[in-house]
Protein backbone atom coordinates (compact mmCIF):
# COMPACT_ATOMS: atom_id res chain seq x y z
CA UNK A 1 0.00 0.00 0.00
CA UNK A 2 1.57 3.46 -0.97
CA UNK A 3 2.25 6.42 1.24
CA UNK A 4 -0.03 9.45 0.59
CA UNK A 5 2.14 12.50 -0.53
CA UNK A 6 3.09 15.04 1.88
CA UNK A 7 4.27 18.63 1.37
CA UNK A 8 7.14 20.02 1.72
CA UNK A 9 6.94 22.33 4.79
CA UNK A 10 10.34 24.25 4.51
CA UNK A 11 9.75 24.84 0.81
CA UNK A 12 6.39 26.24 0.90
CA UNK A 13 7.31 28.54 4.29
CA UNK A 14 10.37 30.39 1.75
CA UNK A 15 8.08 31.17 -0.74
CA UNK A 16 5.28 32.85 1.45
CA UNK A 17 7.54 34.92 3.14
CA UNK A 18 9.31 35.98 -0.63
CA UNK A 19 5.54 37.02 -1.26
CA UNK A 20 5.17 38.76 1.28
CA UNK A 21 8.37 40.95 1.46
CA UNK A 22 7.89 41.60 -2.90
CA UNK A 23 4.01 43.19 -1.74
CA UNK A 24 5.39 45.33 0.87
CA UNK A 25 7.97 46.51 -1.65
CA UNK A 26 5.50 47.40 -3.77
CA UNK A 27 3.58 49.02 -1.55
CA UNK A 28 6.58 50.99 -0.21
CA UNK A 29 7.48 52.70 -4.06
CA UNK A 30 3.29 53.08 -4.56
CA UNK A 31 3.46 55.52 -1.04
CA UNK A 32 7.34 56.72 -2.36
CA UNK A 33 5.81 57.76 -5.96
CA UNK A 34 2.53 58.83 -4.31
CA UNK A 35 4.15 61.28 -2.05
CA UNK A 36 6.50 62.57 -4.99
CA UNK A 37 3.27 63.49 -6.99
CA UNK A 38 1.87 65.18 -4.18
CA UNK A 39 5.11 67.20 -3.75
CA UNK A 40 5.26 68.29 -6.99
CA UNK A 41 1.87 69.07 -7.04
CA UNK A 42 2.17 71.54 -4.39
CA UNK A 43 5.19 73.64 -5.42
CA UNK A 44 3.62 73.83 -8.88
CA UNK A 45 0.75 75.58 -6.72
CA UNK A 46 3.24 77.50 -4.78
CA UNK A 47 4.90 78.56 -8.21
CA UNK A 48 1.66 79.96 -9.65
CA UNK A 49 0.79 81.76 -6.54
CA UNK A 50 3.27 84.36 -7.26
CA UNK A 51 2.99 84.56 -11.12
CA UNK A 52 2.09 87.94 -12.32
CA UNK A 53 -0.60 88.30 -14.87
CA UNK A 54 -0.19 90.94 -17.67
CA UNK A 55 -2.68 92.54 -19.81
CA UNK A 56 -1.84 94.55 -22.57
CA UNK A 57 -1.47 98.39 -22.17
CA UNK A 58 0.28 101.44 -23.43
CA UNK A 59 2.05 103.67 -20.56
CA UNK A 60 1.08 106.70 -22.24
CA UNK A 61 -2.35 106.26 -22.78
CA UNK A 62 -4.71 108.25 -20.75
CA UNK A 63 -7.44 106.76 -17.98
CA UNK A 64 -10.23 108.28 -17.83
CA UNK A 65 -12.45 106.10 -16.21
CA UNK A 66 -12.32 107.91 -12.44
CA UNK A 67 -15.28 105.81 -11.02
CA UNK A 68 -13.92 102.66 -10.76
CA UNK A 69 -15.74 101.23 -13.59
CA UNK A 70 -12.72 98.57 -14.68
CA UNK A 71 -12.53 94.64 -14.11
CA UNK A 72 -12.98 93.37 -10.46
CA UNK A 73 -12.83 96.65 -9.18
CA UNK A 74 -14.75 95.76 -6.08
CA UNK A 75 -11.52 94.04 -4.52
CA UNK A 76 -9.68 97.24 -3.47
CA UNK A 77 -6.38 96.93 -1.75
CA UNK A 78 -5.94 98.66 1.35
CA UNK A 79 -3.51 98.46 4.07
CA UNK A 80 -4.44 98.01 7.66
CA UNK A 81 -4.47 102.25 8.95
CA UNK A 82 -1.34 102.53 9.71
CA UNK A 83 0.10 105.92 9.71
CA UNK A 84 3.93 104.94 9.18
CA UNK A 85 5.81 101.86 8.05
CA UNK A 86 7.96 101.90 11.76
CA UNK A 87 5.14 99.29 12.95
CA UNK A 88 5.85 96.85 9.88
CA UNK A 89 2.56 98.19 8.12
CA UNK A 90 0.22 96.09 9.96
CA UNK A 91 0.81 93.09 7.91
CA UNK A 92 1.17 94.49 4.21
CA UNK A 93 1.14 91.81 1.99
CA UNK A 94 -0.63 88.90 3.82
CA UNK A 95 -3.72 90.52 4.27
CA UNK A 96 -3.62 89.59 7.97
CA UNK A 97 -2.84 91.39 11.25
CA UNK A 98 0.95 90.50 11.73
CA UNK A 99 4.41 90.28 9.85
CA UNK A 100 4.47 88.08 6.81
CA UNK A 101 6.40 84.81 7.64
CA UNK A 102 5.33 84.74 11.18
CA UNK A 103 2.22 82.46 12.89
CA UNK A 104 -0.54 84.04 12.71
CA UNK A 105 -4.20 83.03 13.53
CA UNK A 106 -4.69 81.55 9.73
CA UNK A 107 -1.63 79.73 9.79
CA UNK A 108 1.61 80.53 8.60
CA UNK A 109 2.34 83.00 5.32
CA UNK A 110 4.25 81.18 2.91
CA UNK A 111 6.63 83.68 1.23
CA UNK A 112 8.69 81.77 -1.45
CA UNK A 113 11.28 83.87 -3.55
CA UNK A 114 14.09 86.29 -1.70
CA UNK A 115 14.00 88.37 -5.13
CA UNK A 116 10.55 90.28 -4.12
CA UNK A 117 10.03 93.35 -2.27
CA UNK A 118 7.74 95.04 -0.26
CA UNK A 119 6.08 98.61 -1.33
CA UNK A 120 4.60 101.25 0.56
CA UNK A 121 2.83 103.68 -0.95
CA UNK A 122 2.29 107.64 0.85
CA UNK A 123 0.37 110.16 -0.86
CA UNK A 124 2.03 113.74 0.01
CA UNK A 125 1.03 117.32 -1.46
CA UNK A 126 3.38 118.28 -4.34
CA UNK A 127 4.42 122.05 -2.77
CA UNK A 128 4.73 121.05 1.17
CA UNK A 129 5.76 117.79 1.05
CA UNK A 130 3.29 116.72 3.81
CA UNK A 131 0.84 113.43 3.76
CA UNK A 132 -2.42 113.85 2.64
CA UNK A 133 -4.43 111.90 4.83
CA UNK A 134 -7.49 111.12 2.86
CA UNK A 135 -9.36 107.88 2.63
CA UNK A 136 -10.06 106.03 -0.53
CA UNK A 137 -7.50 108.03 -3.32
CA UNK A 138 -7.39 105.45 -5.73
CA UNK A 139 -4.45 104.03 -8.26
CA UNK A 140 -3.46 100.96 -10.56
CA UNK A 141 0.19 99.30 -11.28
CA UNK A 142 1.58 98.95 -14.40
CA UNK A 143 4.60 97.22 -15.36
CA UNK A 144 7.23 98.82 -17.63
CA UNK A 145 8.27 95.75 -19.42
CA UNK A 146 7.16 93.51 -22.44
CA UNK A 147 5.47 96.67 -23.59
CA UNK A 148 3.73 97.47 -19.68
CA UNK A 149 0.74 96.13 -18.85
CA UNK A 150 -1.56 96.46 -15.76
CA UNK A 151 -0.54 94.28 -12.70
CA UNK A 152 -2.81 92.16 -10.80
CA UNK A 153 -2.01 90.86 -7.20
CA UNK A 154 -3.05 88.70 -4.51
CA UNK A 155 -3.81 87.94 -1.19
CA UNK A 156 -4.19 84.12 0.00
CA UNK A 157 -5.77 84.43 3.47
CA UNK A 158 -7.91 83.46 4.54
CA UNK A 159 -9.13 82.99 0.77
CA UNK A 160 -7.44 84.42 -2.45
CA UNK A 161 -8.64 88.04 -3.69
CA UNK A 162 -7.64 89.34 -6.89
CA UNK A 163 -6.68 93.24 -6.46
CA UNK A 164 -6.50 95.46 -9.73
CA UNK A 165 -6.75 99.16 -7.77
CA UNK A 166 -5.51 99.90 -4.83
CA UNK A 167 -7.04 102.55 -2.57
CA UNK A 168 -5.50 104.91 0.41
CA UNK A 169 -6.30 104.52 4.08
CA UNK A 170 -7.41 107.33 6.38
CA UNK A 171 -3.20 107.82 6.91
CA UNK A 172 -3.41 108.49 2.95
CA UNK A 173 -1.15 105.38 2.47
CA UNK A 174 -1.01 101.77 1.49
CA UNK A 175 0.91 98.34 1.07
CA UNK A 176 0.76 96.46 -2.18
CA UNK A 177 -0.99 93.48 -1.37
CA UNK A 178 2.24 91.21 -2.05
CA UNK A 179 5.72 91.77 -2.77
CA UNK A 180 7.08 92.49 -6.38
CA UNK A 181 10.01 91.52 -8.56
CA UNK A 182 12.99 93.59 -9.78
CA UNK A 183 11.86 96.03 -12.56
CA UNK A 184 10.45 99.08 -13.37
CA UNK A 185 6.97 99.87 -12.43
CA UNK A 186 4.47 103.16 -12.48
CA UNK A 187 1.75 103.95 -9.78
CA UNK A 188 -1.33 105.66 -12.08
CA UNK A 189 -3.76 107.83 -10.37
CA UNK A 190 -7.43 106.95 -10.95
CA UNK A 191 -9.44 109.16 -8.34
CA UNK A 192 -7.76 112.37 -6.52
CA UNK A 193 -8.42 113.63 -3.35
CA UNK A 194 -11.11 116.17 -3.24
CA UNK A 195 -9.13 119.88 -3.61
CA UNK A 196 -6.54 118.02 -5.49
CA UNK A 197 -6.05 117.24 -9.08
CA UNK A 198 -4.49 113.55 -11.11
CA UNK A 199 -1.00 112.84 -9.64
CA UNK A 200 1.04 112.21 -12.76
CA UNK A 201 2.32 108.82 -13.12
CA UNK A 202 5.36 108.20 -10.55
CA UNK A 203 7.95 105.83 -12.22
CA UNK A 204 10.09 103.41 -9.52
CA UNK A 205 12.57 101.03 -10.13
CA UNK A 206 13.10 97.91 -7.67
CA UNK A 207 16.51 96.71 -7.78
CA UNK A 208 16.81 94.81 -4.30
CA UNK A 209 14.96 92.92 -2.24
CA UNK A 210 13.03 94.39 0.82
CA UNK A 211 10.71 92.60 4.13
CA UNK A 212 7.46 93.88 4.84
CA UNK A 213 9.69 95.66 7.87
CA UNK A 214 11.42 98.11 5.49
CA UNK A 215 9.30 98.10 2.41
CA UNK A 216 10.33 100.22 -0.68
CA UNK A 217 9.13 103.70 -0.26
CA UNK A 218 6.99 105.40 -2.68
CA UNK A 219 5.75 108.68 -2.87
CA UNK A 220 3.14 110.10 -4.91
CA UNK A 221 3.14 113.72 -5.17
CA UNK A 222 -0.48 115.56 -5.82
CA UNK A 223 -0.68 119.33 -6.62
CA UNK A 224 -3.29 120.93 -5.22
CA UNK A 225 -6.04 122.01 -7.06
CA UNK A 226 -6.49 125.68 -7.79
CA UNK A 227 -9.32 127.86 -9.45
CA UNK A 228 -9.67 131.51 -11.20
CA UNK A 229 -11.96 133.88 -10.53
CA UNK A 230 -13.23 136.10 -13.47
CA UNK A 231 -15.22 139.39 -12.56
CA UNK A 232 -17.31 141.19 -15.88
CA UNK A 233 -17.98 144.74 -14.81
CA UNK A 234 -20.68 146.40 -16.40
CA UNK A 235 -23.50 149.44 -16.51
CA UNK A 236 -26.07 149.24 -14.57
CA UNK A 237 -28.26 150.44 -16.84
CA UNK A 238 -26.74 150.19 -20.41
CA UNK A 239 -25.62 146.33 -19.79
CA UNK A 240 -22.07 148.20 -21.36
CA UNK A 241 -18.40 146.70 -20.42
CA UNK A 242 -17.34 149.43 -18.22
CA UNK A 243 -13.28 148.96 -17.96
CA UNK A 244 -10.48 150.08 -15.26
CA UNK A 245 -12.02 148.98 -12.22
CA UNK A 246 -9.60 147.63 -9.62
CA UNK A 247 -10.57 144.81 -7.37
CA UNK A 248 -9.26 142.64 -4.26
CA UNK A 249 -9.48 139.30 -3.44
CA UNK A 250 -10.45 138.39 0.35
CA UNK A 251 -10.02 134.82 1.98
CA UNK A 252 -13.84 134.45 3.24
CA UNK A 253 -12.52 131.71 5.66
CA UNK A 254 -9.54 129.86 6.37
CA UNK A 255 -8.12 128.03 3.26
CA UNK A 256 -7.21 124.71 4.10
CA UNK A 257 -5.63 121.93 2.33
CA UNK A 258 -5.88 118.07 3.22
CA UNK A 259 -2.32 118.04 3.71
CA UNK A 260 -2.71 120.44 7.11
CA UNK A 261 -1.48 123.63 5.54
CA UNK A 262 -3.41 126.92 5.88
CA UNK A 263 -3.10 128.29 2.74
CA UNK A 264 -4.84 131.36 3.24
CA UNK A 265 -6.09 133.12 6.64
CA UNK A 266 -9.51 134.25 6.97
CA UNK A 267 -9.86 138.03 5.94
CA UNK A 268 -6.40 137.54 4.34
CA UNK A 269 -5.93 140.02 1.14
CA UNK A 270 -4.87 137.20 -1.79
CA UNK A 271 -4.85 139.40 -4.73
CA UNK A 272 -5.84 142.31 -7.02
CA UNK A 273 -6.67 142.84 -10.25
CA UNK A 274 -7.24 145.29 -12.77
CA UNK A 275 -10.43 144.82 -15.11
CA UNK A 276 -9.34 145.47 -19.14
CA UNK A 277 -11.31 147.62 -21.91
CA UNK A 278 -14.18 145.01 -21.76
CA UNK A 279 -14.41 145.07 -18.62
CA UNK A 280 -13.36 141.51 -17.91
CA UNK A 281 -10.96 140.64 -15.26
CA UNK A 282 -9.51 137.53 -13.29
CA UNK A 283 -7.35 136.42 -10.33
CA UNK A 284 -4.43 134.02 -9.84
CA UNK A 285 -4.53 130.81 -9.82
CA UNK A 286 -6.38 130.43 -6.05
CA UNK A 287 -6.78 127.39 -3.82
CA UNK A 288 -10.08 126.03 -3.59
CA UNK A 289 -12.22 127.80 -1.09
CA UNK A 290 -14.79 130.50 -0.19
CA UNK A 291 -13.57 133.89 -1.50
CA UNK A 292 -14.82 137.55 -1.18
CA UNK A 293 -14.14 140.06 -4.17
CA UNK A 294 -14.50 144.17 -3.21
CA UNK A 295 -14.22 146.77 -5.70
CA UNK A 296 -11.10 149.01 -4.71
CA UNK A 297 -11.70 151.60 -7.42
CA UNK A 298 -14.16 152.31 -9.40
CA UNK A 299 -14.08 153.31 -13.41
CA UNK A 300 -14.17 156.91 -14.12
CA UNK A 301 -17.28 158.46 -13.69
CA UNK A 302 -18.45 155.51 -11.83
CA UNK A 303 -19.21 155.07 -8.31
CA UNK A 304 -17.61 152.56 -5.83
CA UNK A 305 -19.95 149.11 -6.33
CA UNK A 306 -20.23 148.49 -2.36
CA UNK A 307 -21.88 145.09 -2.91
CA UNK A 308 -19.04 142.60 -2.19
CA UNK A 309 -18.85 139.06 -4.58
CA UNK A 310 -19.36 136.25 -2.75
CA UNK A 311 -17.37 133.39 -4.56
CA UNK A 312 -16.69 129.28 -3.62
CA UNK A 313 -14.32 128.16 -6.11
CA UNK A 314 -14.54 124.26 -6.66
CA UNK A 315 -14.16 121.83 -9.81
CA UNK A 316 -16.70 122.00 -11.91
CA UNK A 317 -18.20 119.59 -14.27
CA UNK A 318 -17.21 121.57 -17.35
CA UNK A 319 -13.69 122.59 -15.85
CA UNK A 320 -14.52 126.18 -16.80
CA UNK A 321 -15.40 128.74 -13.72
CA UNK A 322 -18.28 130.84 -13.79
CA UNK A 323 -17.87 134.74 -14.82
CA UNK A 324 -19.22 136.81 -11.59
CA UNK A 325 -21.30 140.00 -13.03
CA UNK A 326 -20.60 143.38 -11.62
CA UNK A 327 -23.10 145.97 -11.81
CA UNK A 328 -21.36 149.29 -11.85
CA UNK A 329 -23.65 152.84 -11.47
CA UNK A 330 -22.34 156.09 -12.76
CA UNK A 331 -22.24 159.29 -10.81
CA UNK A 332 -25.22 161.53 -11.79
CA UNK A 333 -26.86 164.35 -10.73
CA UNK A 334 -30.49 164.27 -11.72
CA UNK A 335 -32.52 167.87 -11.49
CA UNK A 336 -36.28 167.69 -12.02
CA UNK A 337 -38.33 171.05 -12.85
CA UNK A 338 -41.91 171.53 -12.27
CA UNK A 339 -44.66 173.87 -11.93
CA UNK A 340 -44.85 174.86 -8.62
CA UNK A 341 -48.84 175.17 -8.92
CA UNK A 342 -49.75 171.82 -10.13
CA UNK A 343 -46.75 170.14 -10.02
CA UNK A 344 -46.69 169.05 -13.70
CA UNK A 345 -42.89 168.77 -15.75
CA UNK A 346 -41.51 171.55 -17.66
CA UNK A 347 -40.26 171.25 -20.61
CA UNK A 348 -37.40 172.91 -22.59
CA UNK A 349 -36.11 174.53 -19.70
CA UNK A 350 -31.90 175.31 -20.17
CA UNK A 351 -29.80 174.76 -17.36
CA UNK A 352 -26.07 174.74 -17.43
CA UNK A 353 -22.93 173.18 -15.73
CA UNK A 354 -19.65 175.66 -16.25
CA UNK A 355 -17.17 174.01 -19.23
CA UNK A 356 -20.18 171.92 -20.71
CA UNK A 357 -23.13 172.01 -23.40
CA UNK A 358 -26.32 173.39 -22.06
CA UNK A 359 -28.73 170.63 -20.84
CA UNK A 360 -32.42 171.09 -21.46
CA UNK A 361 -34.90 169.24 -19.52
CA UNK A 362 -37.17 166.57 -21.12
CA UNK A 363 -40.73 165.62 -21.44
CA UNK A 364 -40.36 164.72 -17.70
CA UNK A 365 -38.87 168.10 -16.81
CA UNK A 366 -35.58 165.86 -16.00
CA UNK A 367 -31.78 166.53 -17.06
CA UNK A 368 -29.03 164.18 -15.91
CA UNK A 369 -25.43 165.01 -15.23
CA UNK A 370 -23.27 162.63 -15.25
CA UNK A 371 -19.21 161.99 -16.69
CA UNK A 372 -18.40 163.80 -12.63
CA UNK A 373 -14.92 163.71 -11.68
CA UNK A 374 -14.23 162.41 -8.17
CA UNK A 375 -13.02 164.64 -5.61
CA UNK A 376 -14.97 167.53 -7.27
CA UNK A 377 -17.42 170.22 -6.81
CA UNK A 378 -19.98 170.89 -9.50
CA UNK A 379 -22.55 174.34 -9.86
CA UNK A 380 -25.69 173.70 -11.96
CA UNK A 381 -27.81 176.56 -13.11
CA UNK A 382 -31.10 176.96 -14.16
CA UNK A 383 -30.62 179.70 -16.92
CA UNK A 384 -34.24 179.91 -18.98
CA UNK A 385 -37.80 178.37 -18.48
CA UNK A 386 -40.46 178.74 -21.26
CA UNK A 387 -42.77 181.60 -21.45
CA UNK A 388 -44.78 182.64 -19.56
CA UNK A 389 -42.46 180.68 -17.00
CA UNK A 390 -40.50 182.80 -14.50
CA UNK A 391 -37.35 181.21 -12.97
CA UNK A 392 -37.49 180.44 -8.77
CA UNK A 393 -35.45 178.27 -8.09
CA UNK A 394 -31.51 179.45 -7.13
CA UNK A 395 -28.19 177.86 -8.64
CA UNK A 396 -27.35 174.46 -6.59
CA UNK A 397 -23.40 173.50 -5.63
CA UNK A 398 -22.72 169.96 -5.38
CA UNK A 399 -19.83 167.90 -4.40
CA UNK A 400 -18.40 164.64 -5.47
CA UNK A 401 -16.56 162.29 -3.24
CA UNK A 402 -13.52 160.09 -3.84
CA UNK A 403 -15.68 156.90 -4.28
CA UNK A 404 -18.04 158.83 -6.89
CA UNK A 405 -20.92 159.41 -4.16
CA UNK A 406 -22.80 163.06 -3.55
CA UNK A 407 -24.13 162.88 -0.13
CA UNK A 408 -23.70 159.34 -0.11
CA UNK A 409 -25.83 158.22 -2.83
CA UNK A 410 -24.78 157.24 -6.71
CA UNK A 411 -27.73 159.26 -7.97
CA UNK A 412 -28.06 162.64 -6.65
CA UNK A 413 -31.62 164.14 -7.14
CA UNK A 414 -32.39 167.78 -7.16
CA UNK A 415 -36.25 168.89 -7.25
CA UNK A 416 -37.01 172.36 -8.57
CA UNK A 417 -39.40 174.62 -9.45
CA UNK A 418 -40.71 177.31 -11.36
CA UNK A 419 -43.88 179.29 -11.87
CA UNK A 420 -46.43 180.92 -13.71
CA UNK A 421 -47.48 185.06 -12.52
CA UNK A 422 -51.48 183.27 -11.93
CA UNK A 423 -54.55 185.71 -10.78
CA UNK A 424 -57.54 184.16 -9.28
CA UNK A 425 -60.55 185.64 -9.47
CA UNK A 426 -64.03 184.63 -7.26
CA UNK A 427 -66.95 186.76 -7.53
CA UNK A 428 -69.49 185.98 -5.09
CA UNK A 429 -73.15 187.02 -4.23
CA UNK A 430 -73.68 189.84 -1.49
CA UNK A 431 -75.39 188.09 1.05
CA UNK A 432 -74.62 184.21 1.29
CA UNK A 433 -71.46 184.88 -0.52
CA UNK A 434 -71.51 181.85 -2.44
CA UNK A 435 -69.96 182.23 -6.46
CA UNK A 436 -72.09 182.96 -8.70
CA UNK A 437 -72.82 182.26 -12.33
CA UNK A 438 -74.17 184.10 -15.44
CA UNK A 439 -72.37 186.86 -14.57
CA UNK A 440 -70.09 188.62 -17.18
CA UNK A 441 -66.44 189.71 -16.41
CA UNK A 442 -63.11 191.58 -17.58
CA UNK A 443 -59.93 192.59 -16.48
CA UNK A 444 -58.26 195.48 -18.24
CA UNK A 445 -54.51 196.31 -18.10
CA UNK A 446 -53.47 199.71 -16.94
CA UNK A 447 -53.54 200.45 -20.68
CA UNK A 448 -57.04 199.51 -20.89
CA UNK A 449 -56.33 196.93 -22.95
CA UNK A 450 -58.99 194.10 -22.48
CA UNK A 451 -56.71 191.03 -21.33
CA UNK A 452 -59.14 188.78 -20.51
CA UNK A 453 -63.28 188.21 -20.59
CA UNK A 454 -65.52 185.49 -19.15
CA UNK A 455 -68.84 183.82 -17.62
CA UNK A 456 -68.80 183.39 -13.99
CA UNK A 457 -69.40 179.74 -14.06
CA UNK A 458 -70.00 179.21 -9.71
CA UNK A 459 -66.23 178.68 -9.57
CA UNK A 460 -62.83 180.61 -9.51
CA UNK A 461 -61.29 181.50 -12.52
CA UNK A 462 -57.79 181.25 -12.96
CA UNK A 463 -55.69 183.80 -15.22
CA UNK A 464 -52.07 183.14 -16.34
CA UNK A 465 -49.67 184.90 -18.44
CA UNK A 466 -50.35 188.54 -16.64
CA UNK A 467 -46.87 190.78 -16.28
CA UNK A 468 -46.58 192.61 -12.95
CA UNK A 469 -48.90 195.41 -12.70
CA UNK A 470 -52.33 197.75 -11.72
CA UNK A 471 -55.64 195.71 -13.48
CA UNK A 472 -58.94 196.78 -14.01
CA UNK A 473 -61.74 194.11 -12.89
CA UNK A 474 -65.78 195.05 -13.93
CA UNK A 475 -68.23 192.67 -13.20
CA UNK A 476 -71.67 193.14 -14.36
CA UNK A 477 -73.67 194.13 -10.94
CA UNK A 478 -70.88 195.52 -9.57
CA UNK A 479 -68.74 198.55 -9.80
CA UNK A 480 -65.26 198.10 -11.30
CA UNK A 481 -62.05 197.48 -8.64
CA UNK A 482 -58.50 198.06 -9.44
CA UNK A 483 -56.29 195.18 -8.85
CA UNK A 484 -52.33 194.85 -8.39
CA UNK A 485 -50.77 192.12 -9.82
CA UNK A 486 -47.06 191.58 -8.04
CA UNK A 487 -44.29 188.93 -9.48
CA UNK A 488 -43.57 187.50 -5.84
CA UNK A 489 -43.53 183.72 -7.11
CA UNK A 490 -47.02 183.29 -5.09
CA UNK A 491 -50.42 182.95 -7.03
CA UNK A 492 -52.52 185.92 -6.01
CA UNK A 493 -55.96 185.82 -5.43
CA UNK A 494 -58.58 188.89 -5.66
CA UNK A 495 -62.90 188.56 -4.82
CA UNK A 496 -65.48 190.59 -5.71
CA UNK A 497 -69.27 190.57 -4.86
CA UNK A 498 -72.10 191.45 -7.27
CA UNK A 499 -76.14 191.97 -6.62
CA UNK A 500 -78.13 188.87 -7.60
CA UNK A 501 -81.75 188.17 -8.14
CA UNK A 502 -81.45 185.62 -4.93
CA UNK A 503 -80.43 188.51 -2.71
CA UNK A 504 -83.23 190.65 -3.78
CA UNK A 505 -85.89 188.06 -3.37
CA UNK A 506 -83.82 187.68 -0.02
CA UNK A 507 -83.87 191.18 1.18
CA UNK A 508 -88.07 191.48 -0.22
CA UNK A 509 -88.52 188.38 2.08
CA UNK A 510 -86.64 189.75 4.75
CA UNK A 511 -88.99 193.86 4.62
CA UNK A 512 -91.82 191.57 4.25
CA UNK A 513 -91.63 189.82 7.28
CA UNK A 514 -89.80 192.63 9.06
CA UNK A 515 -93.43 194.71 7.67
CA UNK A 516 -95.54 191.76 9.13
CA UNK A 517 -93.73 191.64 12.65
CA UNK A 518 -94.44 195.47 13.34
CA UNK A 519 -97.85 195.15 12.01
CA UNK A 520 -98.57 192.17 14.02
CA UNK A 521 -96.66 194.44 16.90
CA UNK A 522 -98.65 197.10 16.62
CA UNK A 523 -102.13 194.90 16.66
CA UNK A 524 -100.96 193.38 19.73
CA UNK A 525 -100.42 196.81 21.09
CA UNK A 526 -103.68 198.08 20.49
CA UNK A 527 -105.51 195.35 22.20
CA UNK A 528 -103.43 195.70 25.20
CA UNK A 529 -104.13 199.34 25.51
CA UNK A 530 -108.41 198.99 24.57
CA UNK A 531 -108.56 196.24 27.65
CA UNK A 532 -106.59 198.24 29.81
CA UNK A 533 -109.05 201.46 29.18
CA UNK A 534 -112.36 198.91 29.22
CA UNK A 535 -110.87 198.06 32.83
CA UNK A 536 -109.85 201.31 34.02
Amino acid sequence: MKRPFKRNISEESYWKSFTDILAGLLLVILLVLMLLLLLLTQMNDEEHKYDYQYETYNINDDINDDNGENNNESNHFKDNDHDNVSDGGGGGGGGGEDDPGTETDIGPYVDIGHDKTAVFVTVIDEETGNVIKQEGILFELYANRNNGGLMTLHTYYPEKIEYKQYETTEAGTFYLPEKITKGIYSLHNLKPPKGYGLAEDVKFTIDESRDWSEPFLVDVPMSPAKSIIYIHSVDTDTNIDVGGCTYEVYAAEDIITLDGTVRYHSGEKVDEFICDDHGKGQSIKLYLGKYTVVQKIPAAYYALANTPVNVTLDITESGEAPTYTVKCEKTKAVFILTDEFDGKPIKGAVYTVPGREPAITDEDGKITVTDLDKSAAYTVTLDSVPEPYRISAKPVTFHVDGSGYIDGKTRFEVPQTAYIIRLIVDIKDIIYKNSVTGNTARLYDDSNVLVDDWEASGSEHLITGLEPGLYTLEVDGSSPITVEVKDNGETQSVSTTVWTIWDTISVALAVVLFAAIIFIAVRVINRLRKKKKANG
